[in-house]
């Protein structure tokens, strides 16, 4: 048999040239197992399930080297082919289209006798079904009537739902013929009024200083040079950057903005940037609450204080620092996630609770990585005073180089305010973006993690061999796609 007529790729590599394959045996279904319940005074069992296994194929192969003395060192080479350290892509030339993930794994033994050698393997697929090349679907309903989608496998697929939303809505629900998950509260029209319970008071792209003042003073240091925009974000003017000088403390510009009130529950959130293209650059970018005294009432910090190593660390404080607050994080995180950051810092405040975050953000899918979260009770109520307006500070330290890329962007101040029993809040609003996965059960809004608006009874959509209709309770979105893979048992 030509070599490479049965096996095409395992791990997006081709068979090798000295391999041949001789003969394929495999289970034409995965092990299965009937789950039952044994029931007294009942003949029988009571069926629950069944239960499917993995499914293994074992190959029969040869190996024809060049000579008796270079079997050794082909097969040297068939083990990098075949090791791996969790299941990669294996295609069979009779299926080209089709792809099982799988693992060699087990003890191979090599029988030789003159330039050839043979053996077999087991590529075991802990899931064993074949998937076809992921497909997207653009989703763009006229109405909330069913859109047919084709799997065209024998088997159920796992789809994945994208969508930005382009106006607010008190629920929003995904059905297929046999599931359905619904966000929010059904909304009663005759005796319910929707409320926007995190109303934005600062929404401030970088796009422009107007609206900010100088700031006065920093913890540690001093207001030296001024923030500019550059159209998208905030950082130190000039070029080279303009820190000013100060021995043996931090120095650079910061900016004040008014929220219009004062505000007692509260979320503000800044998008960050904090990259160094060398291990001795130091830096530190920070944002403060303030009282309508100018008092700070609170603050989180990036700073890397080290001249050998990139360590970022986040900080994270309640009341003035050094002068009766509370320091909440002061924390490198594990294996030093913050470096080379780009993602957001957030606080929140809800009656006497404080929480903090951290996230670093994919640039192409938004999602939320190396995070870090902590809440702090403010149970004596020493830092419950309202916050007036914020401040932004960039900054050097003393004469050491100032890490290259230090910015602020995108700052969101929003109040929050409760409802009643009349209220009905917004679960998803103009701008929110809600990605699905329907196999690893991730729900994410705007690249987090979103389960809190989920009714208790819904369940994920899956697509049945052949024709689904799929459904939504609203068409307020766009950019909208369904994303699966047909598979096959």
């Amino acid at each position: 048999m030509a070599n490479g007529s049965l096996i095409k790729s395992f791990g997006g590599v081709t068979t090798p040239s000295y391999l041949y394959i001789k003969k394929v045996s495999f289970q034409i279904m995965p092990e299965s197992e009937a789950i039952t319940l044994d029931v007294p005074d009942r003949v029988g069992q009571w069926f629950i399930k069944r239960k499917d296994g993995i499914r293994t194929f074992t190959a029969e192969f040869g190996i024809k080297a060049t000579s008796s003395t270079s079997v050794m060192t082909q097969a040297d080479s068939l083990t990098s082919w075949l090791y791996s350290k969790e299941p990669v892509p294996l295609v069979f030339r009779d299926k080209p289209t089709q792809t099982y993930y799988a693992m060699a794994v087990g003890s191979y033994e090599l029988d030789k006798f003159g330039a050839s050698a043979t053996g077999t393997i087991d590529f075991v697929c802990y899931d064993p079904d074949a998937q076809g090349a992921e497909k997207t679907v653009t989703f763009a309903p006229s109405n909330t009537d069913p859109v047919q989608v084709i799997n065209g496998g024998n088997k159920e697929a796992y789809p994945k739902f994208h969508f930005e939303f382009t106006k607010s809505l008190t629920d929003f629900a995904i059905a297929t013929d046999n599931e359905m998950l619904y966000f929010g509260e059904p909304f009663d029209v005759t005796s319910q009024t929707a409320i926007e319970t995190k109303p934005v008071l600062i929404n401030d792209s970088g796009a422009s200083t107007t609206g900010w003042t100088a700031g006065v003073s920093v913890d540690g240091g001093q207001v030296a040079g001024t923030l500019s925009s550059n159209g998208y974000s905030f950082g130190q003017s000039g070029s080279p950057k303009d820190y000013g000088t100060g021995s043996g403390i931090w120095h650079g510009g910061s900016l004040i903005k008014s929220v219009t009130k004062e505000v007692q529950d509260f979320n503000l959130e800044c998008q960050v940037g904090f990259l160094a293209s060398a291990k001795n650059q130091v830096g530190r970018v920070e944002i403060y609450l303030l009282d309508i005294n100018g008092n700070k009432l609170g603050k989180v910090a990036l700073r890397d204080t080290t001249r050998n190593m990139d360590a970022v660390n986040f900080e994270a404080w309640v009341g003035k620092v050094n002068g009766g607050g509370t320091s909440v994080i002061n924390s490198y995180g594990t294996n030093y996630p913050w470096k080379q950051f780009n993602g957001v810092l957030r606080i929140n405040r809800v009656g006497k609770k404080w929480e903090f975050y951290i996230a670093q953000v994919n640039t192409t899918t938004k999602k939320h990585t190396s995070r870090m979260y902590k809440a702090y009770t403010d149970w004596k109520n020493q830092y419950g005073a309202k916050v007036a307006s914020i401040q932004i500070h960039i900054a050097a330290y003393g004469t050491d180089a100032p890490v290259d890329q230090m910015w602020i962007s995108n700052v969101y101040f929003k109040e929050i305010v409760s409802k009643t029993s009349s209220q009905v809040e917004y679960v998803f609003r103009n701008g929110d973006v809600l990605d699905i996965d329907c196999e690893t059960g991730d729900i994410k809004k705007n690249g987090e993690d979103y389960y809190e608006d989920l009714y208790p009874s819904s369940k994920f959509p899956i697509f049945e061999p052949g024709a689904n209709g799929v459904s939504v309770t609203d068409t307020g979105f766009k950019n909208a796609t369904i994303k699966f893979s047909d598979r096959w048992r």
